[in-house]
């Protein structure tokens, strides 16, 4: 089989302007392909061994290609891992410090809850301790009270109807024995004895009574009792005596009553002050229950947080300790394969430059057979392709493919001087294009995933500032409303205590009035009882018109004084009420004002904490923008560099690395061809 047979081609296959030197390497391959089709040789050893170590290399740098992949998928684990703990982290610290507040706050309000119980329940049972003092005082003044009245009501009785008998005896001529003797005086003696035995009376008093009495019994008929003297002195001392009692009763009544008026305004003023207290005790007492909770609560769920953030930290650190371990690994692998690839690659070359000639000289003289080579076919298809290309460099390796065949000197030391030297730039070129595809490849993985970071970054500082903002104006709007219910509470209570004060000087005024009227009846009556009782009501038979009137004005100025004594102790206790629910609102104005007063300190504390951090990660952000405005800018100049090609790197590298196989392969025949064409010249020049 001869190339006289094979099809000849007057135009380059696909060859075109600007891409040259893979039409010359397509041309030479073809050229060489051409010349060796008809030759078949035997492999020798060394052939064997150079393509051994070719596959072996070819096998170590896929299994570098592959572990590179698993180890950037491994690195993207890492960053992603380490990026979300360092998240949950920062949101654990900010949950602790939440709790830790919290807590602090809450066993504040208790201390302060214990403190004001403490304080309540110190003041109910001093309240309950006075109460009681002072309900004991006010009884046994009243059982005083009962007491003497009673020896006054019975004294005021006997010694006005002693008075009447007198009166009424001596007037018919009776001498003072004779009227001491008399049915009625007999019946009143008893009487008149306990008066000698009334505490009420003054000891002189009592005596001069004894002595009446004895001087009854000791006395004839028609003797004056030497110590009396005259009708009048007995009248007079009876009379006296009657004023004094009268005069003690109205006292002890007016005592009485001022006393009685005096417990129930501080009964009532205690009862009101315990009812208040321990209303006030009940809501602490809830108040310090809602706090411990709120305590307990925020003080299990610190501990879970805590646990959960150890947790999360030692997890963060076995995580990267594991990746910086990975990363110390892969480096000692891929430091292991570049040497592995060194000495394969200086093996090679050792071989292919040490063993050329004892190659020659072992495997020289092979058999084989030979055809005749149409050398002018060869040189049509590479004239025809630089014609075609318009390329001058396939012209000019035509011109040097015809003079090299044309050499009397092996032509094909010189088609493989032409081939190799295409080899070397085909595989310096696609050593520029991987080394600049690893560049881009590394490059923009890694600013893809700073940009990714970046932008995950500003995206949760953009979080973190719109939940603070809304926090604070949240805060801003309740503190408000504070201010706002602050502002009702303090008008209210000015206008409480304007109506009050207004209440009060009503109250002073109407208990002045009410005190100074019951006094003036009190007065009244006393002056027209001591009139009748004396006058009229003790003379039969004259003036019982005026006695009559007399009674009736007694009676109805009675019936004011009950009036004014009762508007006065109603007015009174209705004072009394009313400054009892003055100081009740009042203290609840002032506890309301103090915990509303403390939330609106804590509120803008807080808010000028958030605000603080508002500004950093503004500040933040906008140095993170900056980074990720530099990174995008650098994409984009990647992008420019390695993305704006029309053919695929993974296309030009399968057909480059065909290319190269096949000049290789052709390199191998032509070294085989040349060594026969050599013995067959060298035996033909010893025939010759």
């Amino acid at each position: 089989s001869s190339l006289e047979g094979s099809p000849q081609r007057t135009k380059s296959e696909g060859c075109a302007a600007g891409s040259s030197i893979a039409c010359e390497m397509r041309v030479i391959a073809t050229c060489v392909f051409s010349l060796a089709n008809a030759a078949q040789v035997t492999s020798n050893p060394i052939s064997k061994v150079l393509e051994l170590l070719g596959e072996l290399r070819g096998k170590v740098v896929a299994e570098g290609e592959a572990e590179q992949e698993s180890y950037e998928e491994f690195t993207k684990w890492c960053k992603d891992e380490s990026k979300q703990k360092a998240f949950e982290i920062a949101d654990g610290q900010e949950q602790v410090e939440s709790l830790s507040a919290t807590i602090e706050k809450a066993a504040a309000g208790i201390s302060d809850l214990d403190s004001k119980i403490e304080k309540l329940t110190k003041s109910v049972n001093q309240a309950e301790s006075d109460l009681s003092a002072a309900t004991d005082v006010r009884h046994n003044e009243h059982q005083d009270y009962v007491a003497v009245d009673k020896e006054l009501v019975e004294a005021i009785d006997t010694l006005g109807r002693a008075i009447g008998v007198l009166e009424k005896v001596l007037k018919k001529g009776s001498s003072l024995i004779q009227a001491m003797k008399s049915p009625q005086m007999q019946q009143l003696t008893s009487s008149l004895s306990v008066i000698i035995d009334a505490t009420v009376f003054e000891t002189k008093d009592k005596k001069r009574v004894a002595a009446l009495l004895q001087a009854k019994e000791d006395a004839q008929d028609g003797d004056e009792p030497e110590e009396e003297g005259s009708h009048g002195s007995i009248l007079d001392l009876l009379g006296d005596m009657l004023d004094k009692a009268e005069t003690q009763k109205a006292e002890a009544d007016k005592a009485e009553m001022t006393s009685r008026f005096e417990y129930e305004k501080l009964k009532q003023s205690l009862t009101g002050q315990i009812a208040f207290d321990n209303k006030q005790l009940d809501g602490a007492r809830k108040g310090l229950a809602t706090q411990q909770e709120v305590k307990a609560t925020a003080e299990g769920d610190l501990q879970g947080t805590q646990k959960e953030l150890a947790a999360d930290i030692k997890y963060d650190s076995e995580t990267h300790d594991e990746c910086e371990e990975k990363a110390e690994e892969w480096n000692t692998s891929m430091h292991e394969r570049a040497q592995e690839i060194e000495a394969l690659d200086t093996a090679t070359k050792i071989i292919k430059e040490k063993t050329g000639g004892a190659e020659s000289q072992a495997y020289g003289f092979l058999q084989m057979q030979t055809v005749r080579r149409d050398y002018s076919a060869v040189l049509a298809q590479i004239s025809a392709a630089g014609v075609s290309g318009n390329d001058k460099k396939l012209s000019a390796l035509a011109v040097r493919v015809k003079a090299a065949l044309a050499s009397s000197a092996d032509p094909f030391a010189k088609v493989k001087g032409l081939i190799a030297e295409m080899i070397e730039k085909l595989e310096k070129q696609a050593a520029e294009e991987a080394a600049q595809k690893e560049f881009c490849d590394t490059e923009t993985k890694k600013s893809t995933d700073k940009k990714e970071d970046k932008e995950s970054e500003i995206e949760d500082l953009s979080a973190k500032i719109d939940k603070a903002e809304s926090t604070v104006t949240k805060l801003k709007e309740e503190i408000a409303n504070l201010q706002g219910e602050l502002a009702n509470t303090a008008k209210t209570q000015k206008e409480m205590t304007d109506m009050r004060s207004k209440e009060h000087a009503t109250f002073v005024q109407a208990e002045k009035d009410y005190s100074d009227g019951l006094e003036g009846v009190q007065m009244a009556l006393q002056t027209l009882r001591d009139y009748y009782a004396s006058k009229s009501f003790i003379q039969e038979g004259a003036g019982n018109d005026h006695s009559s009137a007399g009674g009736s004005i007694i009676s109805i100025l009675e019936v004011a004084e009950s009036d004014f004594s009762k508007l006065l102790t109603e007015t009174r206790e209705a004072e009394a009420d009313a400054e009892s629910k003055f100081d009740e609102l009042t203290e609840a104005n002032k506890l309301e004002t103090t915990a509303k007063s403390g939330d609106i300190k804590y509120k803008t504390q807080e808010i000028g904490q958030l605000e603080k951090a508002v500004s950093e990660n503004k500040d933040s952000r906008e140095s993170v923008q900056e980074e990720l405005d530099a990174v995008l800018e650098y994409l984009s100049k990647l992008n420019d560099q390695c993305i704006a090609k029309p053919e695929p790197y993974e296309e030009r590298k399968r057909r480059r690395d065909e290319e190269i196989a096949g000049l290789k392969n052709a390199l191998q025949i032509l070294e085989g061809d040349a060594i026969g064409f050599l013995a067959v010249k060298q035996v033909h020049r010893h025939r010759a």
